[in-house]
């Protein structure tokens, strides 16, 4: 293991993730279902009920803030039967079950309260109180960087020593008129909370239902009420988010006539489950541990390339390529048992000369997400001739904050770029994007008789010792025959106080190794703290005619 190189890819990891730690929120769309009752979008009762004026504040009038406060504290009835009436007068589609105000309100509400920890109630922060009205559509992508601070009192120590950090959010007007002509939003710290720097931003009700995704969900809703977008099968409402100028996330779907062949799909496999295999589609996953007991997930894919149309006006030109679905999360309390969490809209583009003549290299994008088990229902389509695939793809995302002893993700590579531009979650990438690193992987983990691979994973579950406050374990690494104990070649054992590892592998430099075989590499992990050991096998072929 070249150790410079570790720790030139391990700090990426780092810088990235300490930068973007707080983007989880547009990565991960919106919090739990609205719900029938008061409550909603995953806040319980007692929590609606006691902090119901700081949860409508934005959005009531100043009769209706009166007449709230005219309710005696513990007159739970009253405030149950106000609370009613509330969401009531504010149905898009009164005399159906659903509230589709109130589910979208309460579904931000719900995520402002779990992604704006910041020592008041997220609903009550400056990010929440924006991210409630405006929603994640118009939220493209966030920078967080540190500049010079002033040294005045009662601000932190670090922005004592002159520095603080400054969030900003890059916007997409079309999303909202109230947005106007502004392209980004800022938020700088100040002790432990971000205050909004960026004025002229108007939070009101008349704000949050002139959002293109509120709009275009209440017509579709009062055009067919009936009608269960991919939001309303999960129970989950709006609060994801969505591609710039992607129109409405999350919220109903339009009538057949007016879909478009993917939202079609996506309404076939949501509620018929049935899928299209037009194209030739591999997937596969990859998790990093990310800030805050998060984890990043790499969404990994290859493309068969006789589907795909490369012509255009009788020229070869790239395949234009769409990439479509919706993310839910298990959840047994959520209406069918699933969490809306967000959409996937994303156009992109595959080059003649990308990958090999049968198939692409692998694409990828990613998102961070809690810990849990997931769906992706998802598919990719040729736009030029509507060929497409689509499926329901079943994913665990380890929590590496707890567990006991595993490697719950090992990536393997064959070359390693460093860029400059930051992840963006509405991109699909041509390799493996991790932070600001481009990884060339293979989903078939099939590599050249001389390729230099390279194995990235994080150990969880390592014990820490008492004295040095740091893990301290020992990894070896072996290749064998591909279902047999047989030993091909083995790597010195090397002890280590991290549980980030980078294995060069020089393949090579292993003499007994044939083309056209399968091979697998074995990980041993041994916790010297705790005693525990685990062994774990990734496969490998060579490539044939190398």
């Amino acid at each position: 293991m070249r150790k410079t190189h570790f720790f030139a890819v391990a700090a990426a990891f780092v810088l990235f993730f300490a930068i973007g730690s707080d983007a989880a929120f547009a990565q991960r769309g919106g919090g739990g279902g609205g719900g029938q009752g008061g409550a909603g979008g995953g806040l319980d009762e007692a929590t609606v009920l006691a902090e119901f004026g700081t949860i409508v504040e934005l959005i009531w009038t100043d009769e209706e803030e009166d007449g709230w406060n005219d309710i005696d504290d513990d007159d739970v009835a009253a405030k149950q039967a106000f609370i009613a009436a509330f969401w009531e007068r504010r149905d898009p589609t009164p005399g159906t079950d659903d509230n589709e105000f109130r589910q979208v309100w309460m579904d931000r509400v719900a995520y402002a309260a779990g992604s704006f920890r910041e020592g008041d109630n997220g609903w009550e922060t400056d990010r929440g109180q924006f991210y409630m009205v405006y929603g994640p559509e118009p939220i493209v992508q966030q920078e967080s960087r540190q500049v010079a601070g002033a040294a005045n009192q009662g601000v932190s120590a670090e922005q004592q020593a002159g520095t603080r950090t400054l969030i900003t959010w890059t916007l997409d007007p079309s999303q909202n008129e109230f947005i106007g002509d502004r392209t980004e939003i800022a938020f700088g710290q100040f002790e432990r909370t971000y205050s909004r720097t960026s004025r002229g931003f108007e939070l009101s009700q008349d704000a949050f239902l002139a959002g293109q995704a509120v709009r275009t969900y209440f017509e579709d809703r009062r055009a067919n009420p009936s009608m269960a977008g991919p939001a309303a099968v999960a129970g989950g409402g709006m609060g994801g988010g969505a591609a710039a100028g992607g129109g409405a996330a999350g919220g109903g779907v339009a009538p057949a006539a007016a879909m478009t062949p993917d939202q079609r799909a996506m309404q076939e496999l949501m509620q018929a489950g049935t899928t299209h295999s037009d194209l030739q589609l591999q997937q596969e996953m990859g998790f990093i541990p990310a800030p805050q007991g998060n984890t990043f997930a790499m969404f990994n894919f290859e493309l068969g390339k006789a589907g795909l149309t490369f012509e255009r006006e009788g020229s070869p030109g790239p395949a234009a390529l769409r990439a479509f679905g919706v993310l839910f999360k298990k959840d047994p309390a959520a209406a069918n048992g699933e969490q809306y969490i967000r959409d996937l809209k994303i156009d992109f583009n595959v080059d003649p000369s990308n990958g090999t003549a049968e198939e692409t290299t692998t694409h990828s994008f990613g998102m961070t997400l809690e810990p849990g088990d997931y769906r992706l229902a998802w598919g990719v389509m040729d736009n030029a001739s509507e060929r497409m695939t689509t499926t329901s793809y079943e994913l665990t995302v380890p929590n590496y904050a707890a567990g006991e002893l595993s490697v719950p993700s090992v990536i393997i590579a064959n070359a390693i770029e460093e860029k400059t531009d930051a992840i963006d979650v509405n991109t699909i990438y041509d390799a493996t994007r991790v932070g600001n690193l481009a990884l060339s992987t293979d989903i078939d983990h099939e590599f050249g008789r001389n390729d230099n691979l390279l194995l990235l994973y994080f150990v969880r579950g390592l014990g820490v010792d008492a004295t040095t406050q740091t893990p301290n374990l020992e990894v070896g690494h072996r290749i064998l025959l591909a279902g047999t104990d047989t030993s091909i070649a083995r790597l010195p054992e090397q002890p280590l106080t991290f549980g980030a590892i980078q294995q060069e592998i020089p393949l090579g430099s292993v003499q007994q190794l044939e083309a056209g075989s399968d091979y697998e590499i074995e990980i041993h992990i041994k916790d010297l703290v705790t005693g525990n050991e685990i062994t774990q096998r990734v496969a490998i072929s060579i490539r044939a005619g190398e």
